[in-house]
């Protein structure tokens, strides 16, 4: 029985008359808090802790939250904005533990001409007052306030309402996360816990700043990010991903700027129109109540922007004293663009232009970051997908830091935005609902390492993987041990043979209108703001392929790990990208992706794999690595007819091909417009102008091409 549980009886005698009434009373009292299912509060007397299932460690019992927007000045002079939501409602408490998201996306929308009937229905339906859209319009931050968590939400510098300029990605913003994460340690309301979560560039924000190690920082939990920026997001195999960069660049820009557009098109997708909102200003600089009238009119040349206008003007016709929405977005003019920063970085060693030169793509990769997390010892949550294009990068920084970190790993059928579509939860049967089981391993994984509650978290199996066409499972590590790395041979007729194969040779001629784009928008794994509408069908595509593929499986093969393939080619041409695709092939021929890996040809030599963090730490899984160093790239690799073994790795997955299915691989010379075409063989980066090519690849004999597959044993 609880001390809470005595207290009331010490209570309930007091107002008791005689014996047998207490007794009465007291037995009744007894079955009311000791019966199964029943504790102080309405808490549930079973814990259940595990994946996506957890109750009796903790409630919800805040019901409400206060707000607080302010300025933070960092060591440097800039100043940042912060929103504060503090749980109220509830149990009286002077501190709690904290959670910050530090984004680079606006902390917070506003909108500037909310008609009046979407006020009333964003009233009634979530309870949003006013024309501001702060992030307690999302539930997984409201859980987290009802469960006793405060959370931070921060503008990096250069963004929303906050200071300052920056280049993507530069180390200064870690530095901020340090001092930001310090400042609220320093706050009455924080009890010295914090920890961060997010995904994406948010998730770079936590890497970014727990290498600074901030004593209050106890755990972060990072989503889909790389561990090699330049391999992930701007040269996949050294081939620019331009489709990606372009778009990104004007994505980052619109939010930068504080653009506001009722009717935005996005070109990616027509049919959708967008309302592009600017970040809410932090001050009402003249105390009327409304932020609205903080933002500047655009009323001159672009209409979506006041940064052309000159001096400011507002709405209410009053002039402002320090115009610090003004002067904060005018100094976002300085940022330097994602494509601008991608074009200074051919090489992974790149230094970058004025104002950042003593930078290079290194310093803001997290692999460069993981010797000092590592050394910190930080309890690390890596959540990923296995259609997200960091993938690889999930699953490596789990495996890397395993060994000094608490470290979980899970990995789910998702694109890189946070939800499992419709059509693959369809087709895979795939069951709940992957953003609200994504907060609960959210609400586990801080209960354990902020409130310190012993909920088992911390000791059952580390991994957790959905294998697609079977479902979730629990693992001990990464990449499996009982994986038999396998080789399938590429033979003769279009063959995937496990047996090896006489010499031969295979030529093709390169299709530069191939694209591994799917859907009614036309959409990739690589353009990270979407999702695939639809299942990734690759049937017409591999047409434009070279194509080896096995005979019917006579059982199902569970393929989970990084596929390796190696292969020796040449060309008529002295240079040549290579994209290479696995696919599941069913009874009716229908080609479903599973996963790719791409190598433009100048790049073939293999490096070691740890310079990835600078040479400090073993980076895992070991895969091939190509340097991607100035000075490492072969510029006439394939010239005349020279042959060259290109080996490396795709993206990892977890898939099982069903019996009487067939594995196939598919080789490309071209993925457009995603990436960038062979300047070598297409200057002006169009297929209609490209130079005739083809490719020839070995096979037998000296040359064993192949696709080396993670096989799991059945048994």
């Amino acid at each position: 029985m609880t001390d809470y549980n005595r207290r009331f009886l010490v209570n309930l005698k007091r107002h008791c008359s005689g014996n047998l009434n207490f007794a009465v009373c007291a037995l009744l009292v007894v079955i009311l808090f000791c019966a199964p299912g029943c504790t102080k509060g309405g808490k549930s007397a079973e814990l259940k802790s595990g994946y996506f299932n957890y109750s009796g460690y903790s409630e919800p019992q805040f019901k409400g939250f206060s707000k607080e927007s302010r300025f933070v000045t960092m060591s440097d002079g800039v100043k940042v904005t912060l929103d504060i939501f503090l749980p109220t409602e509830g149990p009286v408490e002077k501190s709690f533990p904290v959670v910050l998201m530090y984004n680079p996306y606006n902390r917070a929308f506003i909108h500037p001409d909310q008609p009046w009937w979407q006020k009333i229905y964003l009233r009634v339906r979530y309870g949003i007052k006013g024309p501001v859209f702060d992030q307690t319009i999302y539930h997984e931050n409201k859980l987290l306030l009802s469960h006793g968590y405060a959370v931070v939400v921060a503008d990096m510098r250069g963004t929303g309402a906050s200071f300052g300029s920056q280049a993507p990605f530069m180390p200064r913003l870690g530095l901020d996360g340090k001092e930001i994460v310090d400042w609220i340690a320093a706050q009455k309301w924080c009890n010295g816990n914090v920890g961060m979560c997010g995904q994406s560039y948010r998730g770079w924000s936590q890497l970014a700043t727990a290498q600074h190690k901030p004593e209050a920082l106890k755990c972060i939990m990072p989503e889909a990010i790389a561990i090699t920026g330049y391999t992930e997001a701007f040269r996949p195999g050294g081939i620019p991903a331009r489709r990606w960069i372009d778009t990104y660049s004007a994505y980052l820009n619109m939010f930068n700027k504080n653009i506001y557009e009722e009717s935005y098109i996005f070109p990616l997708a027509p049919e959708n129109k967008k309302t592009l909102l600017p970040c809410a200003p932090v001050v009402d600089e003249d105390n009327d109540g409304d932020l609205v009238d903080e933002v500047p009119v655009m009323e001159r040349n672009d209409p979506s922007t006041f940064m052309d206008d000159g001096e400011p003007v507002y709405r209410d016709g009053q002039k402002r004293e320090h115009n610090y929405y003004y002067r904060a977005t005018m100094e976002h003019k300085s940022n330097m663009l994602f494509r601008e920063l991608s074009a200074h970085i051919p090489f992974i060693d790149s230094i970058l232009p004025p104002p950042h030169e003593t930078l290079t793509s290194m310093c803001a990769n997290p692999g460069h970051f993981t010797p000092e997390i590592m050394a910190s010892g930080i309890a690390v949550y890596n959540i990923g997908g296995w259609f997200d294009c960091f993938s690889k990068g999930t699953v490596g920084l789990y495996a890397t830091m395993k060994s000094k970190n608490p470290s979980k790993l899970l990995m789910a059928p998702r694109f890189h935005l946070p939800l499992v579509t419709d059509a693959y939860g369809e087709y895979l049967g795939y069951e709940g609902d992957f953003k609200k089981q994504v907060e609960t391993e959210r609400v586990r994984f801080f209960d354990r390492y902020l409130k310190g509650i012993d909920n088992g978290i911390d000791r059952e199996q580390s991994v957790f993987i959905y294998v697609m066409n079977k479902g979730w499972r629990s693992e001990n590590e990464w990449p499996l041990k009982r994986q038999k790395m396998t080789p399938f041979f590429f033979d003769k007729e279009n063959c995937l043979s496990m047996k090896k194969p006489l010499k031969g040779m295979d030529t093709r001629a390169v299709d530069f209108t191939h694209s591994s784009s799917y859907g009614k928008t036309d959409i990739s794994r690589w353009l990270m703001m979407f999702s695939v509408n639809g299942l990734m069908i690759r049937t017409e595509k591999d047409k434009k392929c070279l194509v080896y593929e096995t005979a019917p499986l006579e059982s199902d093969t569970e393929v989970t790990g990084h596929p390796i393939v190696d292969f020796l080619v040449s060309s008529n041409r002295p240079d040549g990208d290579f994209f290479v695709y696995i696919t599941d092939v069913d009874e009716e021929g229908r080609s479903l992706y599973v996963t790719e890996g791409h190598m433009r040809a100048g790049w073939h030599r293999l490096h070691d794999d740890d310079a990835q963090a600078g040479g400090v730490v073993n980076v895992l899984p070991d895969l091939p690595w190509h340097g991607y160093m100035k000075g490492g790239y072969d510029t006439n690799v394939l010239a005349g007819g020279n042959k060259v073994e290109l080996r490396f790795d795709l993206m990892p997955t977890s898939w099982l091909f069903k019996k009487g299915h067939r594995i196939r691989v598919a080789i490309a010379g071209a993925d457009f417009p995603d990436f960038e075409l062979n300047p070598v063989l297409s200057p002006e980066n169009d297929p209609a102008k490209a130079a005739a090519t083809d490719f020839t690849v070995y096979r037998g004999a000296g040359c064993l091409s192949r696709i080396e597959l993670p096989v799991i044993p059945s048994k």
